[in-house]
């Protein structure tokens, strides 16, 4: 049986530090990643994967407070979007070198998308950092990423599981993580609001009702980008079926509990374990 795995991470912002639990579950049942595709989070954790800087991720991550996300969040007051982004990235390009993806020990794939044109744009080779940066330019939230005549945001928005991107070889296995899957049912109480009405209610100094929580612009808007994403990403499966995949609900936790990263580590690695048996069963 083949061990070595091309591995592909979704989007889904802090949903996506179960990326790190799923690498560690693979690694640890003897699994080798040959190559590893991701846009967005996934963007993030196979770029630092790719560079051997998984470790020094995880670390800052598990570090991470509440305050101390917000602090990284240099907001704006630009029509365009919240926030400029530089902060965070500075924090993030901190752990990796000036590096330049072909030259990296794995083959590297990053997705992110262009706005003008509304296409695709798949990064495997060129600077790292610019890479990450593009790829996970989140909509409204993120400063978009100007690249010659392209306008790039998030790859979430044309490709969010990039199960097509990814370098294969002979005889390796599929694999992802998927952090945008269907809903699950939880009681009202728990509930969470969306990000935006996080912001929202933080710096805007609107406290929204429970009512407008239910039923607000915002929500509906929320929703309609979840049902999107979740569609892209089933159909995505049924063109390249993955031999290996975690599916993890997309209101598992939320948007941005990066202050619950031992949580939602420890939750991907779980999902992984289970799912790499269900697989060695199905191969004897």
């Amino acid at each position: 049986m083949s061990k070595n795995v091309a591995l592909v991470l979704s989007s889904g912002s802090s949903r996506g530090l179960a990326h790190i639990g799923g690498i560690e579950a693979l690694e640890e049942r003897g699994y080798t990643i040959s190559s590893i595709a991701g846009c967005s989070m996934g963007a993030i954790v196979a770029g630092m994967f790719a560079a051997g800087k998984l470790p020094e991720l995880k670390a800052w991550f598990l570090d991470m407070t509440r305050r101390h996300m917000f602090e990284l969040m240099d907001f704006t007051l630009t029509k365009n979007y919240l926030v400029k982004g530089e902060k965070l990235m500075g924090a993030i390009g901190d752990m990796i070198p000036d590096y330049q993806m072909e030259n990296l020990n794995i083959p590297l794939s990053l997705v992110a998308t262009d706005m003008k044109k509304g296409e695709e744009v798949v990064f495997r080779s060129g600077n790292l950092n610019h890479a990450i940066r593009a790829s996970f330019a989140l909509p409204v939230l993120l400063q978009p990423v100007q690249d010659g005549d392209r306008l790039l945001m998030d790859g979430g928005m044309s490709n969010p599981l990039p199960l097509n991107r990814v370098q294969r070889t002979e005889g390796d296995i599929l694999a992802c993580v998927n952090v945008s899957g269907a809903f699950i049912t939880k009681p009202e109480e728990e509930k969470e609001p969306s990000w935006l009405e996080t912001m929202i209610e933080k710096y805007a100094g609107k406290k929204l009702k429970p009512t407008e929580k239910q039923m607000s612009t915002l929500s509906i808007l929320d929703r309609c980008s979840d049902v999107m994403i979740q569609q892209h990403t089933e159909l995505m499966k049924q063109y390249c079926p993955p031999d290996i995949c975690v599916d993890i609900a997309m209101n598992q936790f939320g948007s941005f509990e990066y202050d619950n990263a031992e949580e939602i580590i420890r939750f991907g690695y779980d999902r992984m374990m289970a799912q790499i048996d269900e697989y060695e069963k199905k191969q004897g």
